[in-house]
């Protein structure tokens, strides 16, 4: 009768474990998929900008629409965790196109603005993407 109960016992860990890891992977894949949207919204927003120029502000708009997305993903990222504050970020970089295309201006530093948003998830570059959009 103990066979049989310690047979039960073991059975049942072993679906449990099965169930909890196949959880455990979806939930990963599902991160991951966060994650990479939230770094293609961030990297769609170059592409935008580099349609700004020469009294053509269209790109500005665009730009608005990328981080909006990259914002609300920003909130369920693990970016979010790794790096402090990139749903700040992430808004602030919404108001600084607001305000570049409320103004007509022209980026100053494009291609070093471009250059720093391949990596959003590095907080300093972040910083930097900031610096440079508040010089304008």
């Amino acid at each position: 009768m103990s066979k049989f109960i310690l047979s039960i016992c073991l059975i049942v860990s072993l679906a449990l474990n099965v169930y909890l890891i196949k959880n455990q992977m979806i939930s990963n894949n599902k991160q991951q998929k966060i994650d990479l949207d939230f770094k293609a919204s961030i990297g769609r927003i170059s592409g935008s900008l580099d349609a700004v120029g020469d009294g053509n502000y269209t790109g500005y708009l665009t730009a608005i629409e990328h981080a909006s997305k990259a914002h609300a993903l920003s909130k369920h990222s693990s970016y979010n965790h790794e790096s402090s504050n990139i749903t700040g970020t992430t808004a602030e970089l919404i108001n600084q196109f607001r305000s570049l295309y409320a103004n007509q201006k022209n980026l100053a530093d494009k291609e070093r603005l471009m250059q720093g948003l391949a990596e959003p998830n590095n907080r300093e570059t972040m910083d930097n993407i900031l610096m440079l959009l508040n010089k304008q």
